[in-house]
Parts: structure tokens; C-alpha cells; sequence
């Protein structure tokens, strides 16, 4: 069954090879739009997600037997935006440069206008925001240049879409649909009957509407997209709409719906040379596995995120440094006033290149966090399952602690400085199992002769029981059943994600904030209020 698979895959690919083949042919005799247009949208949607080297040789090949500067400048976009989503920025914005500049002096406004909206949405995914809106700008007063109606209305179409990308990306979730609509109207204005376009707009809004906690209309939008992407062969847009389905489901507690649509998107991850699609769907992957406790696989797709977001990065850092390099350069060769706003314009990179990497080990730390919370109530979960309230026990079972303190006495007088017999050690240990069920511990008054005095013996026997078999000494004994304590609570009763700390720190019987607070911390190494902000994060969702 795999042969058959991999020789259909073969098949299908030499057909499509062909196919290319002819129409190269077709296009360099006549340089036929159509032919032209068919060989783009199937390097774009289709080879570049199986083959990327292949589809880069391809925009290539188109790029020369190119004639005209409309379908130079066309095919090095192409190349161009595949770069880009290979996380190849440099090479990315050296060939739109390159197709800028054989634009030039032509009257190809639309195409011009292509390209700064593309070097608009590259700077948007550096994060150079100051710089992406300046190319925004830029196309606006490109588009007042073009004659022809219907290319201004498509023209238009796809700058809304960048513009709904940047509001999305500034979290402006209604503006970016406003943007989004916007988007809509123009394409249906010029005519514009692309479902790929179509597609992307749906998605667009099935995102907005998820980050806006509007999880059906999210569907809805979702749905569509997937209905207009199944006219078409399996592209990144897909992955993304599967993925976004997959988040709805996962938000909505139903793992068993998001479990095969994030099974797709992962394969078709694993397939594309997309990194940033690749980011998103590792995300989703491990809030998924989050949802179904599988540690395991959480920590194995934090692994993959982890190494695509270093590729992202230095990538990233590599661009900034590239661009910091030719500023340098070009900044000698002019006068000293813009040697110094060049100087300024490379310490700004700079100190987003170092915000960025102080955010990217921010996210891996409060990622390892979020793992270690997940396996502390995954512990805790069956040590604290059996846990008797202080009711169960009925008071008189028990001395007062004055009469602990006097039987104590009383021990020590007649066991002094004899040996304890194991006996006595597993009858002191069973007492001390059944005070754990309780929750005496929670006493501020308690003390190691009050528990002495509830496991019936004397002090000194209880201290080598606690410290042999619990491996602590009694205070810190009594601290950690004092932290599973709350940790129960907090777990099992949301009402408790409202406490303060301090209010905690006095349920679980500690005299103050702070020394509740270091118990804590000992005990699972992360902060009661990190704890709580995660409990509390999780009851949202």
C-alpha cells in the first residue's frame, strides 16, 4: 500500500512536471497571460508545499523567458513570496528590490503597488511595524496612479488585506474586520471571483472572531474558508483554517473534534517549508496536548516550536544585521547629519533585535512553566484524591494539647533511650498516614508534640519516623501537606481562584504571607501567584 501511494505521488507529480513543461513552452512562444497565470497559482498553492527547491527553479525558469518588465517583476515576486515564507527575509526583499527596480519608469502601477505592499507585510512579519506602515502609505499613493477601475478596486482589495493582517497583529480585532470587509467590497467590485482570495478573507475573519471569544461565529467563517480551499489541492491556508477549527475546539474543552483536524494540520506543517505556518500549528499542538495530559508529546511539539522559533530568529537577527551593514556602508558616502540618523536607525534595530530575543526566552521560560504546572497537578491529582476533612475525625480520638504535651512527658520518662522496635515504627507510621487524611495540619497551633500526641507516642520517635520515611524534618513535613492542601482547593474549587494569596496563605495555616509564599515554592518551584494566574487562565479558556 505505501508503493502504491508513492508511485500515485510520482505519478502525480511527473504529471504535473509536464504539464508545467507545456505550458513554459506555450508562454515563452507568445507569452501568454493564461499559461502564464495557471503555472504561477500551481507553483504557489501546490509544488511550493511539496517540493520548494523545485518551485523556486520554476519561478526562475519563468523569470527568464520573461519578456516584458510586467512578467519579470511577476516572476521574481513569486520567488519573492516563497522566500518569505521559508523565513529566507533577506533573499525575500532582495528580489522584490530587484523587481521594484525593473518597474522603474514604467506606468505598471499595479505591480509596483504589489511589491511595496509586499515589502509592507515583510517588514510587518519582522516586526518593524513603523516600517511596514510606511510601505502601507506608499502603495495607498501608488494606487491613485492606476487608470482602469477594476485594478484599482483589486488593487485595493489586497492592501485591505495587509491592513487586516496589521490590525490583527496590534490585537485591534473589530478594526482588522472592519479591514476585512473592506477587502471584500473591493474584490467584488473589481469582479474578483478567486476562491483562494475568497478563502483567505474567510479565514482572516474566523480568526478575529476566535480572539474576540466569538467561538460559533469562528466556526462559521472557518467552515466557509474550507469549503472554498476544498476546490483546490492542500495548501498552507488549509493548515491554517484546519488549525483554527482545531483552537475552537480545544478552547471549547472538546479534544476528541480537534484531535484529527490538528492530526491535518500537522501533517501539512510537516510537509511546508512555511515556518511561521509550522509555528502556529506546533502552538495549537501543544494547547491540545495541554487539554489531554499527554506530557510526552506536549514536551516533544514545545521541542519543534522551540527550534523553528531559533530559525525564525536568526533569520530574523541575520535580515536586521544584513540591512544594519549596507546602512553603515551607504551612511559613508554621505554627510555627516545622515551618518548620525543612521547611526539612530541601527540602534532602534538593535534594540528590537534584543527585545526580540528577550521575548523569545521569555515565552520558552513561561512555556517551561506552564509544563511544570501541568505535571504538579498531574502529581498532586491522586496524592490529594483520598484527602478526609477534619470532620471525618471525630475530636475525641484526640488529646488537647495539654494533655499531649503531659503524655509526651510521660513517654519520654518510660521510653527513654530505648530502642524503637519495628513495631512500634509501623504503628506510628499508620497514625501518621491517617493524620495526613485529615487536615489538623492546617492548625497554626500545630506542633510536633500535638501530632506526637495524635500518633500516640513520644516526640523523638515521631522525628525519626518523619525524617526516614518522609526524608524532611516536621516543619517541612507539615509545609508541603499544607501547600497539596491549597493545591487541592485550587484545582477542584474555582471559587478559590478569586482568593488573595494572603487569604490562601491563612487557609493553609500559615502564620504569614511570605512564609507561605517560600513554602510553596519549595515545594513545586514555582510562585503561588504564577500557579493561581495559570488556574485562573485555564478556567477561562
Amino acid at each position: 500500500m505505501m508503493t502504491n501511494k508513492l508511485n500515485d505521488r510520482k505519478s502525480s507529480l511527473f504529471r504535473l512536471t509536464t504539464l508545467c513543461t507545456i505550458i513554459l513552452i506555450t508562454f515563452t512562444k507568445a507569452q501568454n497571460p493564461e499559461a502564464f497565470n495557471k503555472i504561477y497559482t500551481n507553483t504557489y498553492l501546490e509544488i511550493s508545499q511539496k517540493d520548494f527547491r523545485r518551485a523556486l527553479k520554476i519561478a526562475d525558469s519563468l523569470y527568464n523567458i520573461s519578456e516584458s518588465p510586467r512578467y519579470k517583476a511577476k516572476s521574481l515576486m513569486l520567488s519573492a513570496t516563497l522566500l518569505q515564507q521559508a523565513g529566507e527575509f533577506k533573499e525575500a526583499v532582495d528580489y522584490a528590490t530587484k523587481a521594484d527596480g525593473i518597474l522603474g519608469d514604467t506606468n505598471e502601477y499595479v505591480w509596483k503597488a504589489k511589491v511595496s505592499g509586499f515589502l509592507a507585510t515583510q517588514y510587518r512579519h519582522l516586526g518593524l511595524y513603523d516600517y511596514s506602515k510606511k510601505y502601507i502609505d506608499q502603495t495607498t499613493e501608488i494606487i491613485k496612479n492606476i487608470d482602469d477601475l477594476k485594478l484599482v478596486n483589486q488593487t485595493n482589495g489586497f492592501l485591505m488585506q495587509e491592513k487586516a493582517y496589521y490590525q490583527l497583529e496590534q490585537k485591534n480585532y473589530r478594526e482588522s474586520i472592519k479591514m476585512i470587509d473592506g477587502a471584500s467590497r473591493y474584490f467584488s467590485l473589481s469582479g474578483q471571483d478567486n476562491p483562494f482570495l475568497t478563502a483567505n478573507n474567510e479565514q482572516l475573519l474566523g480568526l478575529n472572531y476566535y480572539h474576540l471569544k466569538n467561538y460559533s461565529k469562528a466556526m462559521n467563517y472557518y467552515q466557509k474558508a474550507l469549503n472554498k480551499l476544498n476546490e483546490m489541492p492542500d495548501n498552507f491556508l488549509t493548515a491554517l483554517v484546519l488549525n483554527g477549527m482545531a483552537q475552537i475546539h480545544i478552547a471549547q474543552k472538546n479534544p476528541e473534534k480537534a484531535k484529527p483536524l490538528i492530526d491535518k494540520a500537522q501533517k501539512l506543517a510537516e510537509e511546508s517549508p512555511y515556518l511561521s505556518l509550522k509555528n502556529e500549528i506546533y502552538q495549537s499542538s501543544q494547547q491540545y496536548y495541554a487539554l489531554t495530559k499527554d506530557i510526552e508529546k506536549l514536551e516533544l511539539s514545545k521541542r519543534k516550536q522551540d527550534s523553528v522559533k531559533e530559525k525564525i530568529s536568526g533569520k530574523t537577527a541575520s535580515f536586521i544585521n544584513d540591512s544594519f551593514t549596507k546602512m553603515e556602508k551607504d551612511s559613508q558616502k554621505k554627510q555627516q547629519q545622515s551618518e548620525r540618523k543612521s547611526v539612530w536607525i541601527a540602534l532602534t534595530l538593535l534594540l528590537l533585535s534584543l527585545i526580540m530575543g528577550y521575548f523569545m526566552i521569555y515565552r520558552k521560560r513561561q512555556k517551561e512553566k506552564f509544563i511544570k504546572i501541568q505535571q504538579i497537578l498531574n502529581e498532586f491529582e491522586e496524592i490529594n484524591s483520598k484527602r478526609m476533612v477534619e470532620s471525618d475525625i471525630p475530636e475525641a480520638n484526640f488529646f488537647s494539647i495539654n494533655e499531649a504535651l503531659s503524655q509526651q512527658q510521660d513517654d519520654i520518662e518510660t521510653e527513654t533511650q530505648a530502642l524503637m522496635t519495628p513495631a512500634t515504627e509501623k504503628k506510628i507510621l499508620g497514625k501518621l498516614e491517617k493524620f495526613e487524611q485529615t487536615t489538623l495540619f492546617t492548625r497554626n497551633n500545630v506542633s510536633l508534640p500535638y501530632v506526637a500526641a495524635y500518633c500516640s507516642t513520644n516526640t523523638k520517635y515521631l522525628s525519626f519516623v518523619v525524617n526516614n520515611h518522609k526524608k524532611k524534618d516536621f516543619k517541612n513535613y507539615i509545609n508541603e501537606l499544607r501547600v497539596r492542601h491549597i493545591i487541592h482547593k485550587l484545582k477542584n474549587d474555582s471559587q478559590y481562584h478569586k482568593y488573595k494569596i494572603s487569604s490562601l496563605a491563612e487557609e493553609a495555616g500559615f502564620s504569614s504571607q511570605s512564609k507561605f509564599a517560600a513554602a510553596f515554592r519549595k515545594v513545586t518551584d514555582v510562585s503561588p501567584s504564577e500557579f493561581l494566574d495559570h488556574l485562573r487562565s485555564q478556567h477561562l479558556n
